[in-house]
């Protein structure tokens, strides 16, 4: 079960900072250049608890899983207000939920690292690790589509052409 969770983690962090990443994108600079970093741990964290055979280092990751969370408690006033137009609620909630998700993963994990039980069947692993990233996609995909990045595919790509998210 820990390699399951290991994993729901690796995608949650890959979702919040994929959001994070996006947020970018229409933001000021005060905004943007936190919002960019934290978006770039976020998915490193989340690679290498997908390669690493332990979690990357899991007291620092968790402390730095509320850090984004206090930066949108700071900011989620200034930009509902109007004061930040890059700032957009939904994608905050969504990646503070992921956020909060892997602090509390990775406490749990802190939690039981001496008790590790039998190890999960390969099918019931796959099952469950697809489910979790199944749940990430479901939460991750609105959260993106609410961002700016989306308006900034150039016009005359392919990507641009009707059936393709358009």
């Amino acid at each position: 079960m820990r390699a399951v969770v290991k994993g729901w983690l690796g995608f949650a962090a890959l979702g919040a900072g994929l959001i994070h990443l996006a947020l970018v994108i229409g933001s000021p600079p005060v905004i943007g250049m936190p919002l960019l970093l934290i978006g770039l741990a976020e998915f490193a964290w989340g690679v290498f608890a997908f390669a690493a055979a332990e979690l990357p280092v899991p007291r620092a990751a968790r402390i730095a899983a509320v850090v984004p969370l206090l930066f949108w408690v700071l900011m989620l006033p200034i930009g509902v207000s109007g004061g930040f137009p890059g700032v957009r609620v939904l994608p905050m909630l969504v990646a503070s939920l992921l956020d909060l998700a892997i602090a509390v993963g990775v406490t749990a994990l802190l939690r039981r690292a001496a008790t590790e039980p039998r190890p999960l069947k390969p099918g019931r692993y796959l099952l469950a690790l697809g489910a979790g990233a199944l749940v990430v996609a479901a939460l991750t995909t609105p959260a993106l589509a609410a961002t700016e990045a989306v308006g900034t595919v150039p016009p005359g790509t392919d990507l641009d052409q009707p059936g393709h998210g358009h």
